[in-house]
């Protein structure tokens, strides 16, 4: 060793120290630079070639501590065979450290980028999840409302519905080219359409057409054409007046359109057959009412007349002798005065006011008594080819009733069936019991509960259909004049019926017609009939009467037929007068009529009268019918109602059993 070693070696030490401590500040300004820098890729390779000579002056520096050390220890030969390889092994490390440092440091940009690109993604991931739930739960709020909306547009479909088919009267809904959409079940169960009829979306003209020729009376081409051309118009005027219908089943339809205002058209279709049949019902009601009043003031003053002509032969009678030749024709004056008073009582009858007391009955009686009554008799001398069968109700219950009138109704609707019938015939009479659960259709205020029944039918030619709605109204006849009566027979059956509460139905066709009355039962024994009154039975005791009316010679004709019986009489001609005179002196019965005019009527005078003496009897006489001011009057304690004209023996009753 021709040098000392430990100065090679202490300067390679230092060498080495130097270049690691050059290195080492190299590679931390190069990474505050990388830090730093803009250029990133340019401050990385800085660094890594940094690094690259770090790690080529500690190989180096290692090569120099190897040398001396084989220097050292006198290995010569061993250093020669590794220093030619020193230098390229420094070489070959620094690239390879180099080259390795360039892949780990692209390796790490690419780890960079892809954890970038993973970080990004994964934003972009979750950014999409939360647009892709966001979207998710609008889709799921949209499909719960959807659903929630359905329900709800299926619930008002099906209320809307069953709106629609609780709606009593046909509705129609078509679209603006006059397309069925929507029918319910009214319409459908009104024309009598199949129920897929909604389906099938016909058109107005369909409809029409089927109506036309299935359920309207059928109308030319022609007509129809024009019909459909003027409602149209009409329409599209803004005309939205209803139209009626009439079927050939009898029915009346109310037809009307309204125009929405989206073009569709909602037709309406109401059934008011029972509506007109109520109208006309009503209508001839107040055409009865005014005929009766009418009737009713006639009545009224007839019978005040007829009163002379029907009460003076009986007080002549009463004079004349067996033999006298007088007695006939004041017995026919009688018995056409008596003829005159039946009329007036018939006129009566048609102003609703029945005159008569009422009495239980049996209608089985009345019609057998009728059937073998004069009139009866009398009826079937006059049509000998008509036959009469009866099917009595042996367990027919009672009624109360005026048994006169009831007689007369079915007198009247025998006299009826029987001019029907042209030749041989048969008029049938049947009774029963019915309880009547709902009204009938001619009277639909009828009470529930149990009737008495009586139909009379005959096989007769009918009543055609035009007539069949006017035949009760007064002097409605079709019949031979001065044959048939007076024209009120039937007027007479209506009036009679309503007064008892009753209703009469009236079926007719081309085999024959009948009549059906239903009369209220009562539960109750039948009533006890009088016989014939002897005028000795009637004779008075000086009983002071008072007779007040303002017709003098109903006055005059009462006060002679009360003398003959043998009571006082006092007449006065005025209510006023009759207070007058009550004030004076006391009477034992006022015969008090209830019509007087001027000044005060019966009831008030009587009203007056039992103010100042209670408890006066009185006797109600007029020649209208028992009405409200009688009923009052008898409420206060005034008795029997007498109609006029009366015979001596009717007020002769009717005093008697006042007085009583």
């Amino acid at each position: 060793m021709t040098i000392s070693w430990l100065p090679v070696i202490w300067t390679d030490i230092l060498g080495s120290i130097a270049v690691l401590v050059l290195s080492g500040l190299c590679a931390i300004y190069s990474l505050r630079l990388l830090k730093k820098g803009s250029d990133q890729t340019f401050y990385h390779y800085l660094f890594l070639l940094t690094l690259s000579f770090l790690f080529f002056a500690v190989s180096r520096s290692f090569g120099h501590l190897v040398k001396q050390t084989l220097l050292f220890y006198n290995q010569d030969h061993l250093w020669l065979l590794i220093a030619p390889f020193s230098g390229a092994i420094n070489t070959a490390a620094f690239i390879v450290v180099f080259s390795f440092g360039i892949y780990c440091n692209r390796s790490r940009i690419i780890h960079n980028e892809l954890e970038q690109h993973k970080t990004h993604l994964s934003a972009l991931v979750a950014e999409q999840t939360r647009e892709l739930t966001a979207t998710n739960l609008r889709l799921s709020q949209e499909i719960a409302d959807r659903i929630l909306t359905e329900k709800e547009l299926e619930k008002a479909v099906y209320e809307f519905s069953a709106v629609m088919d609780a709606i009593d009267y046909g509705v129609l809904f078509m679209d603006d080219q006059l397309h069925s959409r929507i029918v319910n079940r009214a319409f459908l169960e009104l024309w009598g359409l199949p129920h897929d009829f909604e389906a099938r979306r016909p058109s107005l003209r369909e409809l029409l057409e089927y109506n036309r020729y299935n359920n309207i009376y059928k109308v030319s081409d022609e007509e129809f054409e024009q019909y459909m051309d003027e409602r149209e118009a009409q329409i599209r005027q803004g005309t939205i007046a209803p139209m009626i219908l009439e079927r050939k089943d009898g029915k009346i339809l109310q037809y009307q359109c309204v125009v929405l205002p989206d073009g569709w058209r909602m037709l309406t279709y109401f059934d008011i057959t029972e509506l007109k049949k109520t109208q006309e019902k009503l209508a001839q009601s107040q055409k009865m009412e005014a005929i009766g009043m009418m009737a009713g003031g006639v009545a009224h003053d007839l019978n005040n007349i007829l009163s002379g002509i029907v009460s003076y032969p009986d007080l002549l009678l009463m004079k004349l002798s067996e033999n006298s030749k007088m007695r006939k024709p004041l017995e026919v004056i009688k018995e056409s005065g008596q003829r005159a008073s039946q009329v007036v009582a018939d006129l009566l009858t048609v102003a609703r006011g029945v005159a008569g007391s009422r009495e239980i009955c049996s209608l089985n009686t009345l019609i057998i008594e009728h059937l073998k009554s004069p009139e009866g008799m009398k009826m079937l001398s006059l049509y000998p080819e008509v036959q009469i069968k009866t099917a009595l109700a042996p367990d027919l219950l009672n009624i109360s009733c005026s048994s006169i009138h009831c007689k007369k109704c079915l007198m009247n609707l025998l006299l009826n069936s029987a001019e029907a019938i042209d030749g041989p015939g048969i008029i049938h009479i049947e009774t029963k019991n019915q309880y009547l659960e709902t009204p009938v259709a001619e009277n639909q205020y009828m009470k529930t509960g149990e009737y008495a029944v009586v139909r009379i039918t005959d096989n007769g030619k009918g009543i055609e259909a035009e007539d069949i709605s006017h035949i009760f109204e007064p002097f409605y006849t079709k019949k031979i004049l001065g044959r048939s009566g007076t024209g009120l027979g039937l007027a007479i059956v209506w009036n009679t019926v309503q007064e008892h509460n009753g209703t009469i139905t009236v079926n007719s066709s081309e085999q024959g017609t009948s009549f059906e009355i239903y009369f209220p039962i009562i539960r109750e024994e039948l009533s006890n009939k009088a016989g014939a009154v002897d005028l000795a039975q009637l004779q008075g005791h000086d009983e002071l009467l008072l007779i007040v009316d303002d017709e003098r010679q109903q006055r005059d004709i009462t006060a002679q037929m009360l003398s003959i019986l043998g009571y006082r009489v006092e007449t006065v001609a005025s209510g006023e007068e009759a207070l007058a005179f009550v004030r004076k002196q006391a009477v034992d019965l006022i015969v008090l009529d209830m019509i007087m005019a001027p000044g005060i009527n019966g009831r008030q005078t009587y009203e007056q009268i039992i103010a100042y003496r209670p408890g006066q009897k009185a006797i109600i006489a007029s020649g209208y019918s028992e009405n409200e001011e009688v009923v009052k009057a008898q409420a206060l304690g005034a008795g029997i109602f007498l109609r006029k004209p009366y015979t001596i023996e009717q007020i002769g009753i009717a005093v008697k059993n006042s007085l009583t």
